[in-house]
């Protein structure tokens, strides 16, 4: 987006389109003189870059207001003068510089605030850009402030001089009171007194004497009342007390002098940042009261663009006292040229007004009151011919005043013009006023520029229907009320609807019915062809409004539809986590009752034995039980007889277990064990413990079978022999294949529990491989377990993910 040269609008086209007033209403909501006057001061802009930064930069504000509340600079003044006086080598008095302090804090404060709320994440990208101008001055308004009271007074600790001398002024001067009431108390003394009280004269404290003792009172005559009554007389027992209060005075005052000298000297070297925080604060206030203005007309941003178009969607012109009925209207796009008919009274010249002061305020950076697709173009010259500009000083009638501003409007046309042109060619003859306003828009448009215009006459209604670059449009008219809608319909020409305007003003009939008659049959059906357009032009309005209705309806009911979706899934989710947190609270119950059981079996089984419940000890005592009843203990000691070589052993072979004195039949062999079956039960037992006893034929290997769906006794059932020795109570594995996870898991800790007190070192749970579900049950049990010091798959070769080798403390 660029600008093409200088922009060419006048103070008469800022008045007519009322610029002005809308910056008064938007003056009235800056919070200090200097955003007043900035605003004041605001005029539309050629440089398009900079009227989008100014619009985007009022966005912020408006967003800013919204999420983190106002932005006051109230109370501040400008101190561009004062400054720049300092810089001059002028000596500020104390208000003066307790006011360049105030306007530096306040706008300290606002620069903190917009950088904090753009810190925490707002987005106010922009204006936090924009303030991030401000110049840190904080020194030097900490020695103002410090130097100056709130009045602009001097504070006792601008320097300590200073302090010294209002200690010592304080202490004298209250010598001096006192020596003078000491007086006023001796009676000899107050019988010459007028009254009894103490006053000051020409910087001296005196007594009132009256005129009569003057010459018994020994001191100084200082004044005397305009009655001659009473003399001003400072006696001379206070004479000297007055001299050194007197001189006190005078060195408090030099000393204020040059710390106020001191002080405007800082603010003289400060000078430059000091006039940019002004002018930033002038701008900031200005910005944020356009942004209060925004918020309160329900104004937005436009879209800014380098084409030479306008298109305003459901505007309002922001001065109507009654509330304005939403303006649609577009030029530059789809035609070059509109042309505005209706009957009087209808707002045709509003929507001329409304677009010129649309481009203005744009240009200008303040939001416009219109929706969303509202584009303002680029023009670098708008001419307005709107209004009676007839002259007497000029010796100019109505229709030589229009003709020149015609004139001019079209010597200054040029493809980026808008001119707007109220009522063209009107003042003279109706035809030949037709034919110049024809010609005047066939001129502009040759000259490339965008051109609305409105008008009575039929001719150039005709012309706009034949030129496709040159659209019609027309204010529509309620017949039934005689009252204008001023509502604008594009590509329909409207009716003057004279004769109804004076029906509904009570003109005489015969009047009206002559006036038809002399209209002539092929102007009335030119009227009545317009009114058939008008009424199909209104009709589809309507349908195009219950369209839209219809539109909403079903946008909100698919809001609504979407809405009940979301709110059903985020019911699904929290089910699940609801039903997740509840499974997850039945295991950890799960695992703590097998643990207490666990526990409760360990106490039992120590009181069994007579043995404490200390788990170490008796795991080494069961372990010891268990060597000894095996004769284990004998094999350990030196020179026990060497076993034979491990017999080689098949699936189906029938063997004999030598540590639990069992025999069973052989199920799998693998590298160093053999899993053995024992009845309904299987163990895992190395190649060293087993004998054979007979061996399957060997011509072939029967065929591995899956294991049946088990009960929960049948995985722990213990063989037929009733005289188990402990270790043989305790197999060295467990299968729960087939089996649900709740008839699983206690079987699988009630087999730790055994395991753990016959010392085994490992343990294996077959639980196969499935669904996983049970595999994942049997690893959580283990992972808490308070047998289990660790647990692992198997390798491939010995059931992998479908057995774990269980590791035990």
């Amino acid at each position: 987006m660029s600008s093409a040269g200088p922009a060419a609008w006048d103070d008469a086209v800022l008045a007519a389109l009322e610029f002005d007033a809308v910056l008064d209403a938007i003056a009235a909501l800056t919070t200090c003189e200097p955003g007043r006057r900035a605003v004041k001061a605001l005029r539309p802009l050629s440089d398009m870059n900079a009227a989008a930064e100014q619009q985007a930069l009022v966005e912020d504000a408006c967003a800013y207001f919204l999420a983190a509340g106002q932005l006051s600079l109230g109370g501040v003044v400008d101190v561009s003068d004062c400054v720049r006086r300092t810089e001059k080598g002028a000596l500020l008095s104390g208000p003066d510089l307790r006011t360049v302090a105030d306007a530096e804090r306040a706008l300290a404060d606002v620069h903190r605030l917009v950088r904090t709320h753009s810190e925490q994440g707002a987005k106010f990208s922009r204006l936090e850009r924009h303030s991030a101008r401000y110049r840190d001055n904080a020194k030097l308004v900490s020695r103002l402030l410090a130097a100056l009271e709130e009045s602009g007074r001097m504070a006792d600790g601008a320097s300590p001089q200073l302090g010294k001398l209002r200690r010592q002024r304080a202490a004298v001067h209250d010598e001096v009171r006192e020596r003078l009431y000491q007086i006023l108390r001796t009676p000899a003394s107050a019988k010459m007194l007028s009254e009894p009280i103490v006053t000051l004269r020409s910087g001296r404290y005196v007594v009132p004497v009256r005129a009569e003792f003057a010459a018994q009172l020994p001191g100084v005559a200082h004044d005397q009342s305009a009655s001659g009554a009473t003399v001003f007389i400072e006696p001379l027992a206070s004479v000297e007390a007055n001299n050194r209060l007197r001189a006190l005075e005078i060195a408090e005052e030099r000393e204020v002098a040059r710390v106020l000298a001191e002080l405007s000297a800082l603010v003289g070297a400060h000078a430059e940042a000091l006039l940019q925080n002004a002018e930033l604060l002038a701008d900031l206030d200005s910005i944020g009261a356009r942004a209060r203005w925004a918020l309160a007309v329900a104004a937005s941003r436009p879209q800014l663009t380098a084409g030479h178009s306008v298109r305003i969607n459901r505007g309002r012109h922001p001065l109507l006292r009654r509330e304005a009925v939403p303006l649609d209207i577009e030029v530059g796009e789809r035609c070059d040229a509109v042309i505005i008919s209706g009957p009087n009274m209808g707002g045709k010249t509003v929507v001329l007004k409304t677009v010129g002061l649309f481009c203005l305020l744009a240009y200008a950076g303040v939001p416009l009151p219109a929706a969303a697709g509202t584009t303002i173009g680029r023009f670098e010259h708008i001419a307005c011919i709107i209004g009676d500009e007839q002259s007497i000083a000029n010796d100019l009638s109505s229709f030589s005043a229009h003709l020149r501003a015609l004139a001019a409007a079209l010597g200054e046309a040029r493809p980026g013009s808008l001119v707007l042109a109220d009522e063209l060619g009107s003042g003279t003859e109706p035809a030949a006023g037709a034919a110049l306003a024809q010609a005047f828009v066939e001129a502009l448009l040759r000259t490339g520029a965008r051109v609305i215009v409105t008008t009575h006459y039929t001719a150039l209604k005709l012309f706009a229907a034949e030129q496709p670059r040159v659209a019609n449009a027309s204010m529509l008219f309620d017949a039934a009320t005689n009252q204008p809608a001023f509502v604008l319909a594009m590509g329909v020409p409207g009716q003057s609807l004279a004769f109804e305007l004076a029906k509904s003003q009570r003109l005489d009939a015969a009047l009206i019915a002559r006036a038809e008659e002399l209209l002539g049959q092929e102007s009335r059906n030119m009227e009545a062809a317009f009114a058939n357009l008008a009424e199909e032009s209104t009709l589809l309005r309507e349908k195009a409004a219950v369209l839209e209705q219809q539109l909403a309806r079903q946008a909100e009911g698919e809001a609504a539809l979407r809405e009940r979706i979301e709110a059903v899934e985020a019911r699904r989710l929290e089910l699940e986590r609801e039903a997740a947190a509840a499974l997850d609270k039945a295991i950890a119950r799960v695992r703590q009752e097998l643990v207490d059981k666990a526990e409760r079996s360990a106490r039992d089984a120590a009181r069994r034995r007579g043995q404490r419940t200390d788990a170490g000890a008796a795991l080494e005592r069961a372990l010891s039980d268990i060597h000894r009843s095996l004769g284990l203990e004998s094999a350990a000691q030196p020179g026990a007889q060497t076993r034979a070589g491990p017999p080689k052993l098949a699936a189906g072979d029938r063997v004999h277990i030598r540590s639990l004195g069992q025999t069973g039949i052989v199920s799998e062999v693998y590298e160093r064990d053999v899993l053995v079956n024992l009845g309904s039960m299987k163990t895992l037992v190395s190649h060293s413990d087993v004998g054979l006893e007979q061996a399957q034929p060997r011509d072939g290997v029967a065929p591995a079978v899956a294991p049946p769906k088990r009960s929960a006794a049948a995985a722990l059932q213990p063989p037929d022999n009733a005289e188990l020795l402990p270790a043989a109570k305790a197999a060295t594995a467990i299968d729960v294949r087939g089996m649900r996870v709740d008839e699983a898991l206690p079987l699988v800790d009630k087999a730790l529990d055994d395991a753990s007190l016959a010392a085994l070192p490992v343990f294996r749970v077959i639980h196969g491989k499935g669904t996983g579900l049970l595999r994942r049950a049997i690893r959580e049990l283990l992972r808490d377990h308070p047998h289990v010091s660790d647990a692992a798959f198997a390798p491939d070769r010995e059931g992998g993910t479908g057995v774990t080798l269980v590791s035990l403390r």
